[in-house]
């Protein structure tokens, strides 16, 4: 099989992660939909039960039904339009400036304006306005079945209904009368119940997603940097050093080196591997081929094992070891073949490829890398072992001496610290954080819509029954305890499902927005889970404390007076 790619690397590869992007951007636009929707549907159909008596009145006085509605659907169109046209103007030039923000880590991209697309333009618009719109047409719609002389009258209570707590007896009589009513009133009202649990998971599972794109990202440093890579320092000479300049270098690092073995000497070339799914697109990856001299003495140097289980790998003459990104890229496993090419001057696969077979998948974070035994009878060259992998000391002054020794010796091209590598990425990363931080905005926000809304709603529908709590002789704080118990109880609900959904978002989301050459971590750290958790509740806890002056200002009158 010879060479045929002709594309430009760094092109194709820009087009296949603006199309990952592209992927994500067809996923997250439906949650915040369905959530809009849910909110739309219970606060236009809140709108209007507030006002029944005077649709009724309308009815009796013989508008139409098609006259009534159209005051709530123009409501609804004004009121959605705005804040659609706020999110297109705003949102549209903020996001994409982030996002290309965070890809600058990979690319020399300028971050430029997003022109705003008609078509997707009028698509979200159309789509805000008209999940709003319809909500508020099935709200009025169902109302206006009514009577007009049913519509004058308030609409009764809902009733109540035994819940599966009631049949667990020993536990149900154990709770005291204020836990049974919550227990009840948490599945009475079924379409509140269902947007509290769907917004408030839709709230943590953002969160969640969040922070667990970037425990994946940081992941990278620490797990290549800290448990799979025990060298520090990095000396590559020249292909066509001699034996005597070679051992000079070594002699200098053995003299600062710790450790058992003071330095490994490994053969390093640039290849290229390609992936061709008979007629699908063509894919090239630059791979980084490494031939250890000694490869009794590599796991001292590099963890090789896989991702999960931890299972140790060794080299041998079985076949390759390949890193876990690249076997993904080109759908190998354990027994598959692949061919290798070199590399031209311009980064094109070139030649003949060599087919390998893998024995083995490990874990890697960074690159695409192939380790070899039997790299001469495979590549049909011999190795030029010109690259020492060592730990050297760490402090800085020492470590300015080394290198200036080691650069001052013949045959040395570069000497170069995994520390430096460590800081540049830690520093390329933080634009991450940044994204993370938006994520949590939207989170935010998007709690104290749904929480506020829904606290709202369960305040206004039960006035009359509050009043007659504070009647009772009920304090206060009790009567704060008889209404926001039900609603913490909603938040911890749909946050315990939101990180069950967080985890599938956070999955879909790490596998997509991965580049090439780079693979994230798969796990979500535990304080990630409990951290989404908390801030959800946080957030809870503060729209019960902005909505109490509400529970304060309802007078006990409302109790006496008549329905009639």
């Amino acid at each position: 099989m010879r060479a045929r790619y002709t594309k430009n690397v760094g092109a194709e590869s820009f087009k296949s992660d603006a199309g990952r992007i592209d992927q994500i951007a067809q996923v997250f636009p439906f949650l915040f939909f369905l959530v809009a929707a849910l909110v739309s549907l219970t606060t236009m159909t809140r709108m209007v039960e507030e006002e029944r008596v005077l649709i009724g009145t309308f009815k009796a006085l013989g508008y139409s039904k098609a006259r009534i509605t159209s005051k709530y659907l123009i409501y609804a169109i004004v009121a959605s339009g705005v804040g659609a046209i706020i999110g297109i103007v705003a949102l549209s030039k903020f996001l994409p400036w982030f996002i290309m923000g965070a890809y600058a880590i990979i690319y020399a991209v300028p971050c430029r304006p997003c022109p705003i697309d008609p078509a997707m333009t009028a698509a979200a618009a159309g789509l805000g306005v008209g999940i709003t719109v319809i909500a508020t047409w099935f709200a009025a719609a169902s109302t206006l079945r009514e009577r007009p002389a049913f519509l004058m009258l308030p609409r009764a209570p809902k009733a109540g209904k035994r819940i599966l707590l009631e049949r667990i007896r020993p536990v149900w009589r154990r709770l005291s009368f204020s836990w049974k009513v919550t227990s009840r009133n948490l599945f009475r009202y079924k379409r509140r119940f269902i947007m509290a649990i769907v917004g408030i998971a839709g709230c943590t599972a953002l969160l969640l997603t969040g922070l667990g794109l970037q425990n994946a990202i940081n992941d990278i440093i620490d797990k290549q940097y800290g448990e799979l890579y025990h060298y520090n320092t990095i000396v590559r000479m020249d292909s066509d050093s001699t034996d005597d300049e070679k051992s000079q270098v070594e002699q200098r690092v053995e003299e600062d080196a710790s450790g058992e073995y003071a330095w490994l000497a490994t053969a390093n070339k640039q290849a290229q591997s390609i992936s061709d799914d008979e007629g699908a697109d063509v894919s090239q990856h630059r791979v980084d081929i490494v031939v250890p001299e000694n490869p009794d003495t590599l796991s001292d140097f590099n963890t090789l094992r896989t991702r999960e289980g931890h299972e140790e790998l060794a080299l041998s003459d079985d076949g390759v070891l390949v890193s876990e990104k690249l076997a993904m890229e080109l759908s190998l496993e354990v027994g598959s073949t692949f061919s290798i090419f070199d590399e031209d001057a311009v980064g094109d696969a070139t030649g003949d490829g060599r087919e390998v077979t893998v024995a083995g998948i490990m874990e890697n974070y960074v690159g695409h890398y192939v380790y070899f035994t039997l790299y001469e009878q495979v590549m049909g060259e011999e190795p030029v072992f010109t690259t020492l992998y060592a730990n050297e000391v760490e402090d800085e002054g020492a470590r300015e001496v080394l290198s200036d020794e080691l650069l001052a010796t013949d045959g040395v091209k570069t000497v170069t610290y995994n520390d430096e590598t460590i800081d540049s990425y830690r520093t390329m990363l933080k634009s991450v954080d940044s994204v993370v931080v938006v994520l949590v905005i939207a989170a935010a926000l998007l709690a104290f819509v749904v929480l506020y809304n829904l606290t709202n709603i369960n305040i206004t529908e039960r006035v009359r029954e509050i009043a007659t709590l504070k009647v009772l002789g009920f304090t206060p704080r009790e009567v704060d305890a008889y209404i926001y118990r039900e609603t913490l109880l909603l938040a911890a609900i749909g946050a315990l499902v939101g990180l069950l959904l967080g985890i599938v978002m956070e999955g879909f989301v790490v596998v997509t927005a991965e580049v090439d050459q780079v693979m994230f971590g798969r796990d979500i750290h535990a304080a990630s889970f409990i951290i989404a958790f908390l801030l959800t509740m946080v957030f809870s806890v503060i729209v019960t404390l902005a909505m109490r002056p509400k529970l304060r200002r309802i007078d006990m009158v409302e109790s006496l007076k008549s329905n009639e």
